[in-house]
């Protein structure tokens, strides 16, 4: 069997391997490039779910604008040459070049987060904070009100920023604590803030009461609320993070008319504006003057949980924070994601027009992005391994190559990108009759939609953060990043090349069941790996969830969207999978990378986030294959023959002219055209 090749094909290959070889080079390095300048992971956060977000203009815009120039509205001038769809793509292409290359302006930011610590007594409270640079300083409040976390609260003699956690006295079995309390130990009045206490540094915590052996006596943290009733918070082992609100007022050392603050004094004291005190026992303030400190001032010490994060109070106030470093990132990044998606979705449209359907139905999309899928599969390694996915390096290996593609979109005429014959999308090749595909078929490419989208959302809640997950892990390098990517690449290759076999033969719903089967096999994978070699094992099922899927996604809507909407049916899954889906897995994944415990890189709650995660891709799949094997299958399966041939006066009453009948166009219109399996 003699392999034909389509010479006029060559160059679209060329296209394809050169646009998503500069997305490997570049789009793995990302996330620890963020990392690299200082951005906090909330930040990195909202970057990751904006961005995408932001995305949806490019195909929302392009792929209708492609439709228009092509020609056939309101009776204007068709193209035949397809030069519009070759001159939006490079626009497209140059544009994220430039754009892209603007992140290495966003200047750096040189974080060194203070020590921290909370500490208040029957007189008040106040946030202890280390001073800042070279300068010392402290930073000025202006009654701003928030939140901060507090956790591991014990009474202890003196304060420090150093204090970072000692778990709570063992309780007693006897004894029963709640969380919430209005009783007090006694019932003497507590004035609000009034005095500061003198802060050391020792921490002397209490394990038990001397005076009532078998009782442990709990640290209670009083507050008033917007509706001036007080609550008293009750801290014990078994107590997780308090969110406690609040508003902080400037440290009087701030203030120049203050000569009483010591200048080699290096904590900056944030006094609480608010009605605040802690509960002092007497039995614990004589057990704690009655050790060898002989300063021991008794208080309530709290460490305060991730005190920098975006939602706490606190963030404005971290030493190095720049809040024009992620805003500027931030457009920058929205901006220049834009043409990128739009490239994808008229890329798409440029493989439908130029691999026309033959007279046997097929055609040869599967072979052109499988040359893409190489290009994906070699740079992301190259410049993981060779360049340590320096972004610098990765723009330069990003700008050559879509260059390069676009010196061929712009000098490459014989690239067979005119728009699709009319006869695209009718049954048996009749002129006359007309087709009402759009009516016909949008529930389904409504229903497609909105797979995709679910697709999309359980595939970035992965991707977002997988090489932040792998940075994570022991024995990780930025080829291991890279690598993740090539895994799932380079077998999908020989798949792609018989895509179009493969999806007729299991038919498109069947395999976007199977994608949801393979990402609860991926969550639970991830939900145990903790090695970043095991890692990229289970990136092979990349060829299932992005790779055939997005094959899978392009031929169902080639068949389903009418040939003057295919810039805008292809667009589709670009908005719902890498847009609209990215923003959402990226709002759901952030859940698994929230909590770091204490001098531990890998977070605790990965686990449970990626279960759940496999658990509602399961529940989906299992409708899916229930909601089309038992209702929407018999509805779907087409005809055994072909209908019959309209009679000639039906064509008459159409478009006939007495007793003339239209002559039929003999492309093979009664082949597999239309039939294959949905």
């Amino acid at each position: 069997m003699r392999c034909e090749i389509n010479k006029n094909l060559i160059t679209l290959k060329c296209v394809l391997f050169l646009f998503f070889g500069a997305l490997g080079s570049l789009f793995p390095f990302l996330p620890n490039h963020m990392n690299g300048i200082g951005l906090s992971r909330d930040e990195f956060t909202i970057i990751s779910i904006v961005s995408p977000l932001v995305a949806v203009i490019g195909p929302l815009v392009a792929a209708p604008l492609a439709d228009r120039l092509a020609g056939g509205y309101g009776g204007s001038p068709r193209s035949k040459t397809g030069r519009y769809l070759r001159v939006m793509i490079s626009v497209c292409l140059g544009l994220a070049i430039i754009l892209y290359w603007l992140l290495l302006t966003v200047p750096r930011i040189q974080r060194s987060p203070s020590s921290v610590t909370f500490t208040c007594n029957e007189d008040g409270a106040f946030v202890l904070q280390n001073k800042c640079g070279h300068e010392r300083t402290c930073h000025s409040w202006n009654g701003e009100k928030g939140e901060i976390s507090l956790r591991d609260c014990t009474f202890s003699c003196n304060a420090t920023t150093l204090y970072t956690g000692v778990p709570p006295p063992e309780p007693s079995p006897q004894t029963k604590e709640n969380d919430t309390t209005t009783e007090d130990y006694y019932d003497d009045a507590n004035p609000a803030n009034e005095a500061e206490p003198d802060f050391g540094t020792t921490i002397i915590p209490v394990s038990n009461s001397k005076a009532n052996p078998g009782i442990v006596l709990s640290p209670h943290l009083c507050h008033k609320t917007d509706k001036d009733v007080t609550i008293c918070d009750v801290y014990t082992k078994f107590s997780k993070t308090i969110q406690m609100p609040l508003s902080l007022k400037s440290t009087p050392a701030t203030s120049s008319s203050n000569e009483t603050e010591s200048e080699d004094d290096d904590i900056c004291r944030y006094p609480v504006a608010d009605y605040f005190h802690c509960r002092m026992p007497q039995e614990i303030v004589k057990e704690l003057k009655a050790t060898e400190d002989p300063y021991c001032q008794p208080i309530v010490l709290c460490a305060i949980h991730e005190p920098y994060t975006s939602a706490s109070l606190l963030k404005t106030s971290e030493c190095g924070y720049n809040a024009m470093s992620f805003w500027l990132y931030l457009v920058i990044r929205s901006i220049a994601d834009i043409f990128p998606a739009a490239a994808v979705a008229l890329l798409s449209t440029a493989v439908v027009i130029a691999t026309r359907e033959t007279s046997t139905g097929r055609s040869d999309i599967g072979k052109q992005l499988a040359a893409g899928a190489l290009g994906f599969a070699i740079f992301a390694p190259i410049i993981g391994g060779c360049a340590n996915g320096n972004l610098r390096d990765a723009l330069i290996c990003f700008t050559v190559l879509n260059l390069l593609a676009i010196v061929i979109l712009l000098f490459d005429n014989n690239m067979p990108l005119s728009p699709p014959e009319w006869w695209w999308y009718t049954r048996c090749g009749l002129l006359a009759l007309p087709m009402s595909s759009v009516r016909k078929y949008r529930n389904e490419v409504i229903a497609l939609v909105v797979v995709l989208f679910v697709l999309g959302i359980l595939w970035n809640a992965i991707d977002a953060y997988l090489p932040w997950n792998a940075a994570t892990m022991p024995d990780s390098s930025n080829l291991i990043i890279g690598l993740t990517v090539t895994m799932g690449a380079i077998p999908a290759i020989s798949l792609l090349t018989f895509a179009e076999k493969v999806v007729d033969y299991c038919s498109h719903s069947n395999i976007l069941i199977l994608c949801f089967v393979t990402y609860v096999v991926h969550y639970v994978a991830l939900a145990n790996i903790t090695e970043a070699a095991v890692l990229l094992i289970f990136e092979v099922l990349e060829i299932f969830t992005l790779h055939l899927m997005w094959v899978t996604a392009i031929l169902y809507l080639r068949h389903l969207v009418p040939r003057k909407y295919t810039a805008l049916g292809q667009a589709l899954p670009v908005i719902a999978h890498f847009c609209l889906g990215r923003c959402f897995g990226a709002l759901i994944g952030r859940f698994a990378y929230t909590l770091y415990p204490e001098k531990v890189k890998y977070p605790d709650n990965h686990g449970p986030v990626y279960g759940g995660l496999a658990i509602a891709a399961a529940i989906i799949a299992a409708l899916y294959f229930v909601a089309y094997h038992f209702y929407l299958k018999p509805y779907c399966v087409p005809h055994v023959q072909l209908p019959p041939y309209p009679a000639p006066s039906v064509v008459q009453s159409v478009n006939g002219n007495g007793s003339y009948t239209p002559l039929r166009v003999y492309h093979n219109g009664r082949a597999k055209k239309g039939h294959f399996r949905y």
